[in-house]
């Protein structure tokens, strides 16, 4: 019975302490992400391949929007506490954009495809997606916005231009 009490206990603290350095080693990894800031998206994902394996899985059949939206990428930058990688599809009617955010704490990755009409989200963790990432997403959009008000503006003032 004691051997019984003692091996029980023996196989707890291993599962615990398994459990822990697992955490610890994805956090450094996780940590380790910083060091892409100022980089293309493509190039964290061809070096991460563990990253663009969650993505594939996340999204699925669109999995080739991204990539496809990647292919004019933005360098990545730090917005709080997520790592924001973005891209879009330039010359395509509503200017399609990808912003995919890593929590830097969490370790889960969050993606808005978004289009003219609307945005998808999809995310490893949909009930605590982090405030910086939808804030992010506001911006962005309220950048598009004023950025197709000041094409349109400058349109209408010269229409020979067309």
């Amino acid at each position: 019975m004691a051997l019984r009490s003692i091996f029980g206990l023996c196989v707890t603290l291993f599962l615990t302490c398994s459990a822990f350095l697992l955490e610890a080693q994805e956090s450094a990894s996780v940590s380790s992400l910083k060091q892409y800031i100022g980089q293309m998206p493509s190039e964290l994902l061809k070096q991460e391949p563990k990253i663009q394996e969650r993505l594939q899985k996340l999204l699925g059949k669109d999995y080739e929007r991204l990539q496809e939206r990647f292919a004019h990428g933005v360098p990545i930058e730090m917005f709080g506490d997520v790592l924001i990688l973005r891209g879009e599809k330039p010359f395509t009617p509503g200017n399609p954009k990808v912003i995919v955010g890593i929590g830097l704490f969490t370790n889960k990755i969050h993606c808005a495809l978004v289009e003219s009409a609307g945005r998808n989200i999809f995310s490893e963790d949909p009930k605590k997606i982090p405030n910086e990432f939808n804030r992010f997403i506001i911006i962005s959009d309220k950048r598009s916005q004023e950025e197709g008000e000041k094409k349109k503006k400058a349109e209408a003032e010269n229409p020979e231009k067309k």
